[in-house]
């Protein structure tokens, strides 16, 4: 696989003509300045659009003066398909959503198809002023596709696939999930985000637990091969007001009252005696004032939502439940024991609501990443606004296990501050979503330089205050993000949502005009942008590329090869030693089939093949697997290593001298009962297929046998380790592989 990296972003400013040159255009350019031009390399199509303010991208009125935001901002994508990639004007698009703002500015939402399909996370929102002059453009697109949309993999059979995929992730039984009827679509990983990957046609499933209300996975199953595409949990995790309408439920320390129904509420909850019912009604009280008194919101919809919370729930009977989630899916918020009784923790989990309402950011990556960083900052911005005291800017600081993270300064929390530090992480073992908790940090820090200012990174700041900074943040998740923008989509975002709210008066906590917001507090964003470095990629991203086979002109002679392809699979090289081993026909290297290894519980189990192989001098071993073997804040409790055995001997372990290409990666933990513990592995998340290369010359002219065994302690694998195309072979001159083949 290519290294998985985020889409790569530059900026250029340029005249309007010469960024929009197409044959026929009617659009009237602005006269004066330029166009901000940012385009995604991986596309090179158009990202962000923008212009000083005053200016206009093109003046609105479509051909025959169209009335409405839609109408215009249709007319504006159609005249400039081919800078978003749109091979069929607006036919490839269809507006999903407009919204407006309190000075009359409308934003259009339009999700992009291909073939009558929904290309996932494809997105663009147009912004336009009152008279229907474009104001800016935020784009996720694709326009270079070429896939079928012929469905060999039938939808009830994605559904199954996709269940059952979600049962081995939560170690539950299928029996115990629901899955959603699968919507064909698209799978784009250049605007989708996430590990590098060719665009696909693919089943869109959303699995939930019948009981288990923690689970809410969204899962990519590949139409043609059935192998899972993508799969995360859509469930956010954190760790309404006067004239808000709310229910109270109580589960009273048990595994009760989610859904919260209309007949469980807690009477009279601000007035009980239970801390946990009292605050989460006061906190969400206050959450929901700070949205209504300033941004005249009605609720998280903004149509008078319910705002609905049960208080002290166990996930598991008789066990503390030590976190807080909001569910779309129920349309409520969860709270553990003592986790409603922080007002920054409750203003956290409901403005993920606010968010699902809105932007609808992606839980996974960098646009899962900027979700939990929104959270934070509406949590932290509601807190302050109430009136906290002392230093500030620490999330949950009033929970009983203390803060959990650090605005001011992420590095304090092992968060990154700035795009290149390198405590970002690329979450290689998958365990939080790509990253999500983590590279927060750094939308955290640019809220903390935009609101209280400050010295960071070579910039001096000045900060704008709760009133600016409020008003620029929620303009941004309300009007402009799309679910899968990433930290460049929010920085452009930022300054733009500065500039439009120029000579404006943010709404205070009472809900009345303040502080006209300047062109200076707007360069003040910019700086804070600049010095997160949000138009920057993260550096540490060390997903191994694909090994080598042979050397430049030079071509594999095979020994053996075994792509696990036979119809009758007991006519393969390699032969399971132990149950655990399976022939897997829904995720593949190449072709259909590879084998794979999962359980729940503890195993040492190998797959090893049947006969000895003569090694000839100048041999290589090459493999292609794909893993992800538990692994959590301790270290990696289970992992997969390569054995092999000389004229029947005792097994041996291929040490990490013998790699040529992508060796072990990690050191499993001593003290856990498996069988590999303390040796070096391959472990946690290998971010999809890979392949990695071991050297022979060591065995030359000997007769061996390899295997490869899987060990864990009782946590068991995770999703487990599939091995494809194992190949054991020399290379040598390309014309003399052809005579001897005949070619």
């Amino acid at each position: 696989m290519k290294p998985m990296r985020p889409s790569q972003r530059h900026i250029a400013r340029v005249g309007f003509a010469a960024a929009f040159a197409v044959s026929g255009s009617a659009l009237a350019f602005a006269q004066a300045g330029g166009v901000e031009i940012v385009r995604n390399p991986a596309t090179g199509l158009v990202a962000w659009m923008s212009v000083p303010a005053g200016g206009s991208v093109a003046s609105a009125a479509a051909p025959g003066g169209a009335a409405t935001f839609e109408q215009a901002a249709a007319a504006f994508l159609n005249q400039q398909s081919s800078a978003f990639g749109l091979r069929a004007g607006t036919s490839d698009v269809a507006a999903t959503k407009t919204s407006v703002d309190d000075d009359g500015r409308g934003f259009v939402r339009f999700q992009q198809s291909y073939k009558g399909l929904p290309i996932i996370g494809a997105e663009l929102v147009v912004q336009m002023d009152a008279s229907r002059n474009v104001k800016s453009v935020q784009a996720k697109s694709a326009g270079d596709l070429d896939v079928s949309t012929q469905a060999d993999v039938t939808a009830a059979d994605a559904l199954k696939i996709a269940v059952e995929s979600t049962a081995r992730v939560y170690r539950v039984t299928a029996d115990e999930l629901k899955g959603s009827d699968p919507v064909l679509s698209i799978h784009d990983a250049r605007v989708m985000g996430g590990p590098a990957a060719s665009p696909a046609l693919v089943w869109r499933v959303a699995v939930t637990g019948r009981t288990r209300i923690d689970i809410d996975q969204f899962v990519l199953v590949d139409a043609q091969t059935g192998r899972v595409a993508v799969q995360f949990n859509q469930i956010n995790h954190a760790a309404p007001p006067a004239n808000a309408t709310q229910r109270v439920c109580d589960a009273a320390n048990s595994k009760s009252k989610v859904p919260c129904g209309a007949a469980d509420g807690v009477g009279n909850p601000g007035g009980s005696s239970v801390p946990d019912v009292k605050l989460a009604f006061r906190y969400a009280e206050k959450t929901y004032d700070y949205y209504a008194l300033r941004f005249r919101r009605n609720s998280l919809d903004n149509k008078g939502l319910t705002l609905v919370s049960t208080v002290r729930y166990q996930n598991t009977a008789g066990q503390d439940f030590a976190n807080a989630f909001w569910s779309s899916d129920l349309g409520q918020m969860v709270y553990g024991k003592d986790y409603a009784t922080a007002l920054d923790v409750v203003g956290h989990e409901l403005s993920h609501g606010f968010t699902s309402f809105t932007s609808n950011l992606f839980y996974y990556y960098q646009s899962g990443s900027i979700n939990e960083s929104l959270s934070d900052i509406f949590g932290e911005l509601i807190q302050r606004a109430d009136g906290a005291t002392g230093d500030g800017w620490l999330l949950g600081e009033d929970l009983p296990i203390g803060a959990i993270r650090n605005m001011k300064d992420p590095t304090q929390s092992s968060q990154p501050d700035r795009m290149t530090s390198t405590f970002w992480t690329g979450d290689f073992s998958f365990t939080d979503q790509g990253g999500v908790h983590t590279n927060s940090g750094v939308g955290n820090k640019a809220a903390y330089l935009i609101t209280d200012g400050g010295s960071f990174n070579g910039r001096s700041i000045r900060g704008l205050g709760i009133d600016k900074a409020s008003a620029i943040f929620y303009r941004v998740n309300a009007f402009m993000l799309t679910s899968s923008s990433d930290y460049a989509d929010f920085g452009n975002a930022l300054r733009q949502a500065c500039t439009d709210l120029i000579g404006t008066k943010p709404r205070t906590k009472k809900g009345k005009a303040g502080d006209a917001l300047t062109a200076s507090d707007c360069s003040q964003v910019t700086k804070a942008v600049a010095a997160t470095e949000m138009s920057e990629q993260p550096q540490y991203w060390p997903i191994p590329a694909e090994a080598a086979t042979c050397p430049s002109g030079k071509t594999p002679k095979n020994v053996a090869f075994e792509k696990f392809e036979a119809k009758n699979s007991a006519n393969f090289s390699y032969q399971p030693a132990g149950p655990n081993w399976q022939v897997l026909d829904i995720y593949a290297s190449s072709n259909a089939h590879s084998v794979y290894v999962s359980s729940n519980t503890q195993i040492d189990d190998n797959i090893a093949s049947t006969s000895n192989l003569a090694i000839p001098a100048g041999a290589y071993l090459r493999f292609a697997h794909y893993y992800n073997l538990y692994t959590d804040s301790g270290g990696s409790r289970a992992g997969g290593v390569v054995e092999y055995s000389v004229n029947g001997g005792a097994w041996k372990r291929v040490g990490p001298g013998m790699f040529l290409d992508n060796p072990y990666n990690a050191t499993l933990l001593s003290g856990t009962g498996s069988a590999l513990a303390g040796q070096k592995a391959f472990s946690a998340f290998s971010g999809g297929w890979t392949s990695s290369r071991i050297d022979l010359s060591s065995l030359s002219g000997k007769n061996v046998k390899f295997r490869f065994r899987a060990a864990s302690d009782f946590n068991g694998m995770w999703d487990g380790w599939m091995i494809d195309d194992i190949r054991v072979y020399t290379c040598k001159n390309a014309a003399t592989v052809a005579a001897a083949s005949g070619e």
